[in-house]
């Protein structure tokens, strides 16, 4: 089998933040807001730029997101792949995040990667796959994926995770290799590693 290095997303891949955020801020807001158009421009949030940054700062700051925490088949999948594979998480997070995702892969996946690295919303996830030689990105994003292919992964190591509602059209757009589950994740990187 082949030791891969595999890049991992973690907001809508390793955790479920915009359920959280979706939720979180209709309640607070008086919002309807919905999964399908939460990744969209600003309009479906019912506010300006400025507003919608500020109001997504203070749900980051309450105990409720604080407290989130990795997908349990997620946990399992990645133990295993650790096993075998050198794991990195690669995020949007910004860099004030550090403690904050450290603690909580500490907490629910010790061991389990090898490095934290925190790009912020416009970061490029390609450069870092590119920096670490990652053969897999696992990400909810095409955006992200697209990056990563320019940077050198290849199109067997680009991983569309999740049937969520803003990737579903996505999905038939582009040829990546789509991942609705844990499971599915294990499958495909097994027959890319050769297992």
């Amino acid at each position: 089998m082949k030791r891969l290095v595999i890049a991992v997303d973690c907001d809508d891949v390793l955790v479920s933040t915009t359920p959280f955020f979706v939720d979180a801020y209709n309640r607070t807001h008086g919002t309807n807001v919905t999964l399908d158009k939460a990744h969209s421009n600003d309009e479906h949030w019912q506010t300006d730029r400025k507003t919608l940054e500020a109001r997504l700062a203070a749900l980051m700051e309450t105990d409720e997101y604080k407290q989130l925490r990795p997908i349990d088949i997620g946990v399992e999948v990645l133990t295993e792949l650790s096993r075998h594979h050198e794991l990195h998480v690669i995020t949007a997070r910004r860099p004030d995040e550090r403690g904050l995702t450290e603690h909580m892969l500490d907490t629910h996946l010790p061991g389990v990667f090898t490095s934290l690295e925190l790009v912020g919303f416009s970061g490029s996830k390609g450069e870092v796959c590119e920096r670490i030689h990652a053969d897999v990105l696992i990400d909810d994003s095409i955006r992200h994926l697209d990056d990563a292919m320019k940077h050198g992964v290849t199109h067997a190591g680009l991983i569309l995770f999740g049937g969520y509602p803003w990737n579903m059209q996505e999905k038939t757009q582009k040829s990546f290799n789509a991942c609705d589950t844990w499971n599915d994740v294990k499958e495909r990187i097994d027959e890319f590693a050769g297992a």
